[in-house]
């Protein structure tokens, strides 16, 4: 098999550095971008905070959200350079992106974790008869039967009297990320950035 003259294989590494950073920064970034958009849009949100604590990792770059109350607001991804592009480049075909939450009522928000949910004054805290975001307003869920003294976030009713309501139905991360959703949401990035690679090379096809 001849050989490709060494101006090609200089163009071909260019080529391959070029396509690495497009799939990077057009393809794992958005896809983590827009998993945290789905996430936020999916989950409950009652102040605010745990909606904008989500962090993005990717080739070891991180990215965190406000971790403040308020209404949802997205998470840029991490700007690759190109030492994070060399190491996506050699880590074997497999870059990795992570996606956690930073707040501390994690374990409650996401199903995982019993606990006692309370409206209005309990503990010394002012929690509030609804929701302070528009999100966790418009996603509002009812049940006309008051909760049990100690059960799972999105776990409604089992008590006669009274009612219970919550944010984001139950198990909610097991769904978006087990009922193809999450699938979907990085493909189609990963996708699109494959298009953009194969459409500006001339090696790479």
């Amino acid at each position: 098999m001849p050989r490709k003259p060494k101006n090609q294989l200089l163009q071909l590494d260019k080529e391959i550095t070029r396509a690495t950073a497009t799939i990077l920064n057009d393809g794992i970034v958005i896809a983590s971008e827009n998993t945290v958009k789905d996430l936020q849009q999916v989950g409950p949100s009652w102040t605010g905070l745990y909606s904008n604590s989500w962090q993005i990792e990717i080739a070891g770059q991180k990215a965190t959200g406000t971790r403040r109350r308020g209404e949802p607001k997205s998470v840029k991804g991490p700007k690759l350079n190109v030492k994070a592009i060399r190491k996506a480049r050699s880590s074997k075909d497999t870059i990795q992106m992570q996606i956690r939450n930073l707040a501390r009522s994690k374990g409650y928000a996401q199903d995982e974790r019993l606990g006692r949910f309370r409206r209005g004054k309990a503990g010394g805290k002012n929690i509030g008869d609804q929701p302070l975001t528009k999100k966790g307003q418009n996603s509002l869920l009812f049940e006309s039967q008051g909760r049990l003294k100690e059960d799972i976030r999105g776990s409604l009713g089992g008590r006669s009297g009274g009612f219970s309501s919550a944010t984001a139905e139950l198990d909610w991360l097991d769904k978006y990320r087990d009922g193809g959703l999450l699938d979907t949401t990085v493909r189609l990035a990963i996708d699109k950035s494959m298009r953009k690679v194969k459409s500006k090379s001339k090696f790479l096809k």
